[in-house]
């Protein structure tokens, strides 16, 4: 028997997660026909099945409207069965309508261990419902059954669109407002409340496999309170700007218009800036909104880059030594990206000058320990463990985008006076990649041109450079052989080309009466070859 799902839109409006099964048989949903009009019916129901929760919608408003007329009425009522589903949970959906411009479906500020001031994900939002629910009865009762009733014929997203849902929506807010205002009067019942909340959340978050670090401070009763007296204001705003456009423009009109308070203002401006998670934006909107949960959640933003780039060099660059990242992940997760990312929003904090108090300093210092510490006391040394690993025969290329960090890292740092560690490369490290150097150049092998420039880039990264003189005739060869080959070269074999025949030419300058048969026929492919800088016989 086929099966229906809810598109992923439609369950994530619900908080029902995505990929959960909401299969309904289609005999169930066919109502009772006479005659053979059933096996018709079927036959459609099985064409329709496939089509996507958009399709569908479209469909049936193509029969109500007219455009079918046959079986039109049996076919409308099972495509409004197929397009509500399961949804049973209509009085929550109605409520949660109201923060769908703070709503983050983001499940990764699930997992992130900072609680980012102003972010709401739908676990947070469903926690607030299934506390003041039972405090506003019998409102979420009617409502419940009302909307119960309409979607016996009516597809659940016209209703929830429909004028009727805001009036019942801006019921549901204010009687939340008479709550919260309640709650605040009585400081031991809003302790309680508050558990209630933090229980829930516990609750929603180990269904994502997420352990809950800390409860519902609270101060989140106060910014409740805020969300829900700007919420109109939000409603006004159409979803592409929303998503798209400057939410701090968009909420500086809000403030002029009178709309809503400052405060107001500030958490849809705070929601857009962890939509876009631009250190860019914070600091226009923090100039704009100079209040304590967009410096909240700027810091934030900053710890959770943070995390963000650890976690990345404690995972790909440590348990996958043997993979390249740059090809093997979206150029956004890459460390290097990462890092800049991070260094973005430490440049804000600085720059707005956020981080003024003992705690403030100590989060931003104690994340730059912690990346300095995965950096200098985690992969550093198995690094040096690889380099004093490698032979003749290793591939480097995820070696050196390794290192090529860990250099990076240290330099901006430096660059903004941050004392890091020290030099994290040995001496024995330099010398170890100069032995291999030197033992692949003695093959006199073409094809190890390659892997010779290779490792004359590491060396020089490791700051301690192999040194080539005009007695490398073994290297001398190699260069000579790949040059008569007339191949294309990659960046590292051009630098140790370049390198070798500057030293050559250097040397047949200085040794005018006699050079090395080995220098003489080197400079003699590069003069062919066209290699410029080529000194003439």
């Amino acid at each position: 028997m086929a099966k229906l799902r809810m598109s992923k839109e439609t369950q994530a409006a619900d908080g029902v997660p995505p990929d959960a099964a909401t299969a309904i048989p289609l005999h169930l949903a066919l109502p009772d026909l006479p005659g053979g009009q059933d096996k018709s019916l079927k036959r459609v129901s099985d064409v329709l099945a496939p089509l996507d929760h958009g399709q569908k919608l479209q469909l049936y408003k193509m029969i109500r409207d007219g455009y079918l007329e046959d079986m039109a009425e049996p076919v409308a009522q099972m495509l409004v069965t197929m397009l509500n589903g399961r949804r049973s949970e209509h009085a929550r959906r109605v409520w949660t309508g109201l923060f769908d411009a703070l709503i983050l479906r983001d499940d990764s500020l699930l997992t992130s261990g900072v609680r980012l001031a102003g972010a709401l994900h739908l676990a947070d939002v469903s926690a607030w419902w299934f506390a003041l629910a039972p405090r506003m009865e019998p409102l979420v009762g009617r409502v419940q059954e009302t909307v119960a009733r309409l979607a016996k014929d009516q597809p659940l997203n016209e209703i929830f669109a429909s004028a009727e849902a805001q009036s019942w929506a801006d019921e549901l807010r204010q009687r939340s407002l008479a709550v919260l205002a309640r709650l605040r009067a009585t400081p031991a019942e809003a302790t309680a409340f508050l558990a209630e909340v933090s229980g829930f959340r516990a609750q929603m978050l180990k269904r994502h496999g997420v352990r809950q670090r800390e409860g519902v401070a609270r101060a989140e009763l106060e910014r409740m309170e805020t969300i829900l007296l700007a919420a109109p204001a939000w409603a006004d705003q159409p979803l592409p700007s929303m998503l798209h456009g400057d939410p701090v423009r968009l909420a500086r009109e809000m403030v002029r218009r009178g709309d809503c308070t400052r405060e107001g203002a500030a958490m849809f401006a705070v929601a857009g800036l962890h939509r876009r998670d631009d250190a860019a934006l914070a600091i226009r909107l923090f100039e704009a909104f100079p209040v304590a949960v967009a410096k909240d959640a700027i810091i934030g933003r900053l710890l959770v880059a943070a995390e963000a780039l650890k976690a990345t060099l404690t995972g790909s660059f440590l348990s996958k030594p043997g993979l390249l990242v740059a090809d093997a992940v979206d150029d956004r997760d890459h460390p290097s990206a990462q890092l800049q990312h991070f260094l973005a929003w430490y440049d804000a904090v600085h720059a707005l000058e956020l981080d003024t108090t003992d705690r403030e300093r100590n989060m931003v210092h104690q994340a730059f320990r912690e990346l300095s510490n995965a950096v200098h006391e985690d992969l550093a040394p198995v690094l040096a463990r690889r380099i004093e690993a490698l032979t003749m025969h290793s591939v480097l290329d995820p070696l050196m985008e390794r290192v090529r960090f860990v250099n990076e890292f240290q330099a901006q740092l430096a660059r903004r006076g941050i004392v890091s560690s020290g030099k994290p490369w040995r001496a024995e490290d330099g010398n170890h990649v100069a032995t291999v150097f030197r033992r692949l150049s003695s093959t006199g092998a073409a094809e190890g041109l390659r892997t010779l420039g290779q490792l004359a880039d590491l060396a020089d990264m490791l700051s301690y450079p192999i040194e080539i003189t005009a007695l490398d005739i073994a290297l001398a060869g190699v260069i000579e052989a790949a040059l008569r080959q007339q191949k294309t070269f990659g960046a590292a074999e051009t630098r140790l080309i370049d390198r070798v025949i500057a030293v050559s030419s250097d040397e047949r300058k200085r040794c005018r009466w006699w050079v090395a048969p080995e220098v003489v026929t080197l400079l003699d492919a590069a003069e062919k070859s066209g290699i410029a800088g080529t000194a003439k016989k």
